[in-house]
């Protein structure tokens, strides 16, 4: 099966990865004229301070190619990764920068991805967006297309995440969502004759996300549906797994 294939791939992928380094910080001294402090992770965010040659500062966490230090008059900010090249640590040797870690994926804010799985007997993909209320709460729209042997079709809808661990490589996650699934089932025995279903749908899930460095995670669930059609309600289970980004 061609998501098997994905799987597969998605897990040797995971076990290539090393593992990222412990909670803390490190002290460096500027080797460079001088760094520009940015407000935030990029060249839109303003400049507001420099730090001179020979200043000491603590370098914390990272955002994609961004790192965010302070000085020792508590002056913080973000400085791009080219800044800190030359950057020294107490030996005197360049200093060895910080990796993003799974807790700064539970303070950003925003989150990007896509899954690839399967509802019962249907292969499905899905994008999803999503946005962090809290370090333990999140909120995430999704929407995806379903494929079958005998049907296709596509779906959307919106859920919340609870994520209460922010220190394990390795961390769970409950999921509780709802939204629309509209798909059709082409009648074997009548050449032509389609019939369309719009049904409502509502999910309990329980998921790991497994942080594999910069700024990725592997993300893994498992679903409990209800689909909710204009006669019945159907019970079934779906399973996905893809990447998801952080910024």
């Amino acid at each position: 099966m061609q998501i098997g294939r994905w799987v597969v791939l998605v897990l040797c992928l995971q076990l290539a990865n090393p593992a990222v380094a412990d909670d803390g910080y490190f002290q460096a001294v500027i080797a460079d004229p001088y760094i520009e402090l940015h407000t935030g992770p990029g060249r839109g965010y303003p400049i507001f301070h420099t730090i001179e040659q020979g200043a000491s500062v603590d370098v914390s966490r990272r955002r994609a190619n961004w790192y965010f230090v302070r000085d020792h008059r508590g002056r913080e900010g973000w400085v791009e990764r080219a800044s800190l090249g030359r950057t020294l640590a107490k030996t005197g040797i360049p200093a060895a920068l910080p990796d993003t870690r799974h807790g700064d994926f539970l303070k950003s804010q925003m989150r990007v991805g896509f899954t690839l799985g399967q509802q019962e007997q249907a292969e499905t993909t899905s994008i999803n967006w999503g946005y962090r209320l809290t370090s333990w709460l999140g909120a995430e729209l999704e929407a995806g297309q379903i494929f079958g042997e005998s049907i296709e079709g596509h779906g959307y809808g919106a859920s919340a995440m609870i994520e209460p661990i922010s220190r394990w490589k390795v961390a769970p996650f409950i999921s509780y969502g709802m939204g629309k699934q509209r798909w059709e089932k082409k009648d074997k025995q009548q050449v032509g004759r389609q019939q369309i279903h719009n049904n409502d749908y509502q999910f309990t899930g329980l998921g790991l996300n497994y942080y594999i460095g910069f700024n990725f995670l592997i993300r893994l669930e498992g679903r409990s549906m209800k689909v909710i059609g204009k006669n019945d309600t159907v019970s079934n289970t779906a399973w996905r797994i893809g990447f998801n980004s952080f910024f």
